[in-house]
């Protein structure tokens, strides 16, 4: 999925373009109104490039030209030479017109569309339904961005963990941006997305996701895992998608660093945890956990692989057992 966020305003002919696909559909807004006609007024080339993409859309000659090449068959040579030979030439500049348009029209779907942003602290969970009818289940300490347009439906998450329920439309596709290290592809499906540091894991619990990274792509299925590691896709991992997951406060591995398990037990905990050396933070750990008290899971498994939990101010610090 392209990063629309770092394009920068539209140049004048994608911002005509927008105003006259606007105005084509329907009366607009007052205050949409105001703003456009402000923006005709502040620049006489945004008046000429917005009559002249408004009048293509309103040239009778695209109507004409395609009711032709859409006639019955007895005749229909005779009526498509004719027509054709009348409207080439306003045809061929309404063509020109329109496909500026048609290349513009992602980035234009995607200026168009309502920018949507989810947001949970440390400790805290959210369920949300998008207007589409998709439900996003969002983890502790999480980020979550939207843009639903008529062709595309973009998501950005940019921190955290949340479980999508996506609502099935195949004419819009589902593309999901995890960080800048990961891209997900879906139609309708359920599946799981968890961003730490260094990994990206992706766990579909229905139907088929497609994953892109560095190194590749791979089609997942329900009951299917993979990770991008450090930007490279890792290979794939079955799991029991019927198992209760963190939705149920739950986190079941067979083999976690250390560092990453405190990255997804704060997301559960009123404070963060953090590790100070490195090699405690690479430290395997394997087993069924709850999430419901961080703390006083650390402290067990503290005890098993050699680290004490350590208050200090308002975070939680592992540190190796001396």
């Amino acid at each position: 999925m392209a990063d629309h966020s770092t394009n920068g305003p539209p140049g004048v002919g994608e911002e005509a373009a927008r105003w006259a696909l606007r105005r084509a559909d329907a009366l607009l807004p007052p205050a949409e109104e105001a703003a456009f006609q402000a923006w005709l007024a502040a620049d006489p080339h945004h008046r000429d490039r917005y009559q002249a993409l408004a009048t293509t859309l309103e040239d009778p000659a695209l109507a004409e030209a395609l009711a032709a090449l859409d006639a019955p068959a007895p005749g229909r040579s005779a009526t498509r030479t004719a027509v054709v030979a009348r409207v080439l030439p306003r045809l061929a500049l309404a063509a020109c017109a329109v496909a500026a348009m048609v290349m513009a029209w992602p980035t234009l779907d995607w200026a168009l569309a309502t920018p949507l942003r989810y947001e949970t602290a440390n400790g805290q969970g959210r369920s949300v339904t998008l207007p589409d009818g998709t439900r996003l289940d969002l983890n502790g300490d999480t980020v979550v961005e939207a843009r639903l347009g008529h062709g595309h439906r973009w998501l950005t998450l940019s921190r955290g963990e949340a479980f999508f329920d996506v609502a099935h439309d195949s004419d819009r596709p589902f593309e999901i941006q995890a960080g800048d290290r990961a891209a997900i592809t879906v139609l309708g499906t359920a599946f799981d997305i968890d961003l730490t540091r260094d990994v990206v894991e992706l766990s579909v619990y229905r139907g088929r996701v497609r994953l892109s990274a560095t190194g590749g792509r791979r089609e997942l299925t329900a009951g299917q895992r993979a990770d991008v590691h450090n930007g490279q896709l890792q290979a794939m991992a079955d799991f029991n998608p019927t198992a209760e997951d963190w939705r149920q406060g739950w986190l079941e591995t067979e083999g976690i660093t250390l560092g990453r398990l405190a990255e997804r037990l704060s997301r559960r905990s009123a404070v963060p945890i953090v590790l100070t050396d490195s090699r405690l933070a690479a430290r395997q750990i394997s087993g069924r956990f709850r999430l419901d008290d961080p703390a006083r899971l650390l402290g067990t498994l503290g005890r098993v692989h050699g680290f004490t939990v350590e208050r200090d101010a308002d975070r939680l610090v592992l540190q190796p057992t001396a």
